[in-house]
This record gives structure tokens, sequence and C-alpha cells, in this order.
């Protein structure tokens, strides 16, 4: 239709037409997945947590089979009894505080959360200062984009995070650093 063109509304490259301005090119998502995953793989659960259901009814059915046992290198005399009773007792103890005293780590894989950071926060949250720089120069030069912080967590403790940048209709990793080290930066 000769009248499409003067309605259609033009793509919306605000963020990238920012990226070449600036010269930078951001972190690939190829590169964020696969550093994802392989940090999902390094702090993924224990081998406790992931077999907890086998390993307690492994605990639970020991304790019968434990005085069995007893009470069968006893030949089930009079005393026997007792002794089965009182192994089975100290079997269950020894769980008990193996358990309750943190020995065996019940420890919870990691997951990933995303929330917005305000690039007043960048400080607050340990950014390196490259991928600061580039946040706060790229949300300058974009009004309206926002940060998002997206992290790696376990047990509340944030293990790996990394950056983006986000405008509604484009989003871009600018990037992702380990205990203050940068592992990837827009550049």
């Amino acid at each position: 239709m000769p009248f499409d063109a003067i309605v259609a509304l033009p793509r919306q490259r605000a963020v990238f037409d920012a990226l070449e301005r600036q010269n930078l090119t951001p972190v690939s998502w190829e590169m964020l997945a696969e550093h994802k995953q392989a940090q999902q793989r390094k702090f993924g659960p224990s081998f406790w947590y992931r077999h907890q259901a086998a390993v307690s009814i492994a605990l639970v059915i020991a304790s019968p089979i434990v005085g069995a046992a007893i009470g069968a290198l006893e030949g089930f005399t009079p005393h026997a009894s007792a002794l089965t009773i009182g192994s089975s007792f100290v079997w269950m103890c020894m769980v008990a505080l193996i358990t309750g005293t943190g020995l065996i780590k019940l420890r919870a894989g990691s997951y990933w959360e995303e929330r917005r950071l305000p690039v007043s926060f960048l400080a607050d949250q340990d950014v390196p200062p490259p991928i600061a720089e580039v946040a706060r120069s790229l949300q300058r030069e974009v009004p309206g984009s926002r940060l998002i912080l997206g992290e790696l967590k376990r047990d509340e403790v944030v293990l790996d995070p990394y950056l983006l940048l986000d405008d509604g209709n484009e989003r871009v990793c600018l990037g992702i650093w380990e205990n203050g080290r940068v592992i990837a930066c827009a550049r």
C-alpha cells in the first residue's frame, strides 16, 4: 500500500546505536550463557542434597540392621536384646550427631536472580570500575534505560554477578565479574 511507509514506526535501536557511537561491543549472549551454565555446575547442590531421600532411607534402615547384626554376633542370648537395643540407640545418636553438627553438608544448589539496579548503587554492589564506567556512560546516552544486576546465589550469598542494560526493546550484557575480577566487559 502506498501509505504504509508513512504509518510504520521505525525500529528502535537506542542501545545498539549508543554502543556504536561509543565504539563498544557488548558481551555476547553465548558467552554469558556458557558462563552461567559453568557457574551452575560449579556451585551445584552437594551429593548429600541431591540424594537426601536415599541417604535418609538408608540411615533409617541401617539402625535395625545394626541392632540385628549385633544381636546375631552375640547369638541372640538374653543379654543380646539389651545389646541390640543399645547398639541401635548408639547408631541413631551417631547419625543425629553427624547430621546435626553439619559434618554432612546438605547444601542446596545455586540459582540466578535478576533485579533492577539504580546507577547510583553501582559502587555499593562492588561493580568493577571498567564495567561501572560503561554502564554510567551508556545509561546517560540512552534515557529511560535501566540496569539489571544478575546474581548467582546460594544460601543468600552472591557468588557471581553480571550487569545488563535494558531499555524495553533491547537488552545487552555489559560485563561479568567474580570476586572483583572482571571476566568479560563491553569493549
